[in-house]
């Protein structure tokens, strides 16, 4: 297990291992300003876009070094991989997805979406995109690389995920609440109101659980997903932000922006074990 964090403030990116200790780090330009990045462990690379100067950053993880940078213009906000190894990159500026083959690292499309689009996931099994914008979910067909709905939202979304158990697309809102979308349908379920700003969901599908990072309300909010019922809140002490579990789904990984910490949580306990220090400004947290 590898678990990889964007560290904002210091534009680097560190590298915890099993043990729960920091390995390596890869130290990165000064006007990189690392949010959201996505990683190729097979050819061992890392992709990260920035929100600065509109340009695609490919890293080599062994050498540590920018082996490519590619221009693609706009406010660079979150990217993803498909199976296919295509990149799509939001960009809200353009209010458009950039793809990008990895291959030649080549831009070889451009699909023109609603406004800000944000935190963009990709559904494999579907083989759709799902890009939460201003006032609107946009669903993108990657076989065809055209739209094929769009479902509007009174809201402001801005980060997603998908529960391929129950079927159900969670949309994080900048209004303090999360939508429930039908992964089949688009129809909109429910909404869950109460938080402050939440941020990420990550989820736990051995627990029915579902973690909810509340930046303002300085907590994690643990749900039952079967039933949505609060089942707890977690004092951070501090501002939790980015948020993955691992891979056996034994522990939560939660960035706190505020404490320059990463704080790993036992899922079966829900009690922190470690604190592990990262660089200035943790936020996107990966589990590999």
């Amino acid at each position: 297990m590898k678990i990889y964090v964007s560290n904002f403030g210091s534009n680097s990116i560190s590298i915890i291992n099993e043990k729960l200790e920091v390995e390596d780090k890869i130290c990165l330009d000064e006007n990189m300003y690392i949010h959201h990045f996505c990683i190729d462990e097979n050819d061992e690379k890392i992709y990260i876009p920035s929100g600065i100067n509109g340009i695609l950053y490919v890293i080599n993880i062994k050498d540590k070094s920018v082996i490519d940078s590619i221009s693609i213009g706009g406010n660079l906000s979150q990217i993803v991989m498909n199976c296919n190894k295509e990149l799509y990159i939001a960009n809200e500026d353009s209010n458009s997805i950039y793809i990008v083959d990895v291959k030649n690292n080549n831009p070889v499309g451009l699909i023109c979406v609603d406004s800000m689009p944000h935190g963009i996931i990709i559904d494999k099994e579907q083989k759709k995109l799902y890009v939460p914008c201003l006032g609107s979910l946009v669903v993108i067909d990657i076989t065809t690389k055209s739209i094929e709905k769009k479902i509007k939202l009174n809201l402001a979304p801005w980060h997603l995920n998908i529960n391929k158990e129950e079927n159900i697309i969670y949309i994080v809102t900048k209004n303090g609440s999360i939508i429930l979308v039908d992964r089949f349908t688009f129809e909109i379920l429910d909404v869950l109101s109460g938080f402050k700003f939440p941020v990420e969901i990550s989820l736990n599908y051995l627990k029915k659980e579902m973690y909810v990072t509340d930046f303002c309300n300085k907590s994690i909010e643990v749900l039952n997903y079967k039933t949505n019922e609060n089942i707890k809140s977690i004092d951070i002490d501090g501002r939790p932000l980015g948020m993955d579990v691992s891979n056996d789904e034994s522990k939560l990984f939660v960035s706190d922006v505020k404490n320059n910490l990463i704080k790993v949580f036992d899922t079966k306990s829900l009690e922190i074990i470690k604190s592990i220090d990262a660089d200035k400004e943790p936020t996107t947290i990966i589990c590999r």
